[in-house]
């Protein structure tokens, strides 16, 4: 179990540098699972499968390169029935913290979770976690697909690296042909074409970029099948930053309260971070 919990975590961090709602509470799009575990849809589209990012104009489209590596990001979202919060940072010595705050159907969801170490997560949440295998999946996913989405949008609409952003502009992008696909480690959201974003983006400060951005889509079955005759919308909206990280996270960050594991093995609680460190190498 140690080792599937250390797979997990380390796919975690390893989704946002590469790249770079929970079943309680559902996202716009369907959570799916990774697309070599769906079934190939009835789909008059060439090609694989039109679910699974490639090269080709009927491949998804999903995010990698200069706009997914940022080392810290704050962006709200709002779609049908859904909101969240999320806020992701990235310090030199791979450690992350990220925080999300979501409302659905008048639900609250929310928590905050470190990823230390090879293996290491600390955590809170509002979600009832029975499981303790599960945290990284409840507390991370989310973030780093709303995250991936966004720098994948922003990367369509400015064609450009964020250093051109030197001015407020519009943006635009769209395709009828090709999926949008943001994927953490064991969740997918897909946005199903036609679809289309507008917005705009400005200089945020030094070495930052802020966005807002409207994305009207085809939503998705839990199949990965487009919707017919269906069209939502979701805006997004935040500050993402590309100036260097911190070395690492301070060692007094404060873990007064969270839970601390290794891999899928719960340890005792402590203090601080600095703590942290050295119980999960022990």
């Amino acid at each position: 179990m140690r080792r599937n919990g250390l797979f997990r975590v380390a796919h975690a961090a390893a989704a946002l540098a590469a790249a770079a709602a929970f079943a309680q509470t559902p996202p716009p799009a369907a959570p799916l699972p990774e697309p070599n575990a769906l079934p190939t849809p009835p789909t008059a589209l060439p090609g694989p499968d039109p679910r699974a990012c490639g090269p080709t104009k009927w491949s998804a489209l999903c995010a990698a390169g200069r706009w997914t590596q940022f080392s810290h990001i704050e962006l709200r979202v709002s779609g049908p029935h859904f909101s969240g919060r999320y806020e992701i940072e990235r310090a030199a010595n791979g450690e992350v913290h990220a925080t999300y705050r979501e409302r659905s159907d008048g639900n609250d969801r929310g928590g905050e979770v470190v990823l230390l170490g090879i293996d290491g997560i600390a955590y809170r949440t509002r979600d009832k976690l029975d499981d303790p295998s599960i945290a990284i999946d409840v507390t991370m996913s989310m973030p780093i697909m709303m995250s991936q989405l966004s720098a994948l949008l922003l990367d369509l609409g400015v064609l450009g690296p964020p250093s051109d952003v030197t001015a407020a502009q519009a943006i635009h992008a769209t395709s009828a042909t090709q999926y949008l696909r943001a994927a953490a480690p064991r969740k997918a959201l897909l946005f199903g074409p036609t679809w289309t974003m507008t917005g705009t983006v400005r200089p945020a400060g030094t070495d930052k970029v802020g966005f807002a951005m409207r994305l009207r889509y085809r939503p998705v079955d839990r199949q990965g099948r487009a919707v017919a005759g269906r069209n939502e919308t979701l805006t997004l909206d935040g500050v993402v930053s590309y100036a260097p990280p911190r070395p690492a996270l301070p060692d007094t960050f404060d873990l007064v309260g969270w839970k601390l594991q290794r891999a899928d093995m719960p340890l005792s609680g402590v203090a601080t971070l600095g703590a942290a460190r050295e119980s999960v190498t022990q």
